[in-house]
């Protein structure tokens, strides 16, 4: 402080401003302040530019296609049909190839729908080749458990139920 400025105030005021001891709780009061103000304006800065980057990543994400290359039609789920001569490897096929265009709570949904019928014995025949349609794509997707589709399917070879209602 300049030798003035000391002159010219008065003997407690100079005293006041030259006193250094007082409260922490001040300085870390001002410097907590201190820390917010420029914890919101980092955010002001940074929120355009991060909103540029979500918008930008979601329409990545929206043009992705998720593909299902993996599930290839299996003929050995469709062999309690093709023994009964319920249906041909064609008709297998078309019913796996439907299934596969569905989404997986369709199938999900689709499913339960056919064990009710199948446990009420309602199924018709192209019920029962597009059960198993739908339960070939659902155990390659992995979609529902694997020892439920083989207990009324009977998808890995074993009898089923859905046997029971050919």
């Amino acid at each position: 402080m300049s030798s003035f400025m000391q002159n010219a105030m008065p003997p407690i005021f100079r005293f006041f401003v030259s006193d250094d001891s007082g409260a922490v709780t001040v300085d870390w009061t001002v410097l907590s302040a201190a820390s917010v103000a420029m914890s919101l304006a980092t955010v002001g800065v940074l929120n355009g530019g991060l909103q540029s980057v979500v918008s930008r990543v979601d329409a990545e994400l929206r043009e992705q296609q998720m593909s299902d290359n993996f599930v290839q039609f299996t003929s050995a789920h469709f062999q309690p049909l093709y023994q009964h001569n319920l249906a041909t490897a064609e008709q297998a096929e078309l019913a796996y190839d439907a299934a596969n265009t569905m989404m997986n709570q369709e199938i999900i949904d689709s499913l339960q729908a056919g064990i009710q019928k199948m446990e009420a014995g309602q199924l018709t025949q192209d019920e029962v080749i597009t059960l198993l349609g739908l339960a070939s794509v659902a155990r390659q997707r992995n979609i529902l458990d694997p020892e439920m589709l083989d207990y009324y399917f009977g998808v890995d070879g074993g009898a089923g139920v859905i046997n029971l209602h050919i």
